[in-house]
């Protein structure tokens, strides 16, 4: 019997969580640090495929971590320091997915958008259009990477 499942265990692909490990840290270390936030930060992943992600950012250290998808239903919207909105598909999907971390992360957190995963219409470029829209502008911009930081627009007030 413990031959059988042994065969079964070895014909499935590796986790992906497992290959991806390094790569992951690595991720979460640079983000952690483009975005100027403790270890223990709040984190929400907009979404597919943010299970590595996940667990890397629990290794880290985070003090709380979400996963949310786009399209599915979201009903409490907890505060969190950092919106990491990563692997979508399309401009809908850009657009929902900036509009939920808008809502979350108030006036002092910051949304990073991972475009190497993001198939949008305009490609890495149109990520701007799309975060005036939510409310959001840019705070930096990873070439590396192909990241873009986002932070809540701030209105400024006009001199009398």
């Amino acid at each position: 019997m413990s031959t059988l499942l042994q065969a079964a265990a070895e014909s499935e692909p590796p986790s992906t969580a497992v290959s991806d490990d390094a790569s992951c840290e690595a991720q979460v270390d640079r983000t952690m640090a483009m975005a100027h936030l403790p270890a223990a930060a709040h984190v929400a992943l907009i979404g597919h495929h943010t299970l590595p992600l996940l667990l890397a950012l629990l290794r880290h250290g985070c003090g709380a971590v979400r996963c949310l998808r786009p399209g599915a239903p979201s009903p409490d919207c907890e505060a969190v320091d950092l919106a990491w909105i990563v692997d979508l598909r399309g401009d809908g999907e850009l657009d929902e997915a900036l509009r939920a971390a808008r809502g979350r992360i108030g006036a002092t957190g910051r949304v990073m958008v991972e475009g190497t995963g993001c198939t949008c219409q305009g490609g890495l470029s149109s990520i701007r259009d799309h975060a005036l829209a939510a409310g959001l502008d840019v705070v930096s911009f990873d070439h590396k990477t192909n990241r873009v930081m986002l932070a809540a627009r701030r209105h400024l007030a006009m001199a009398a």
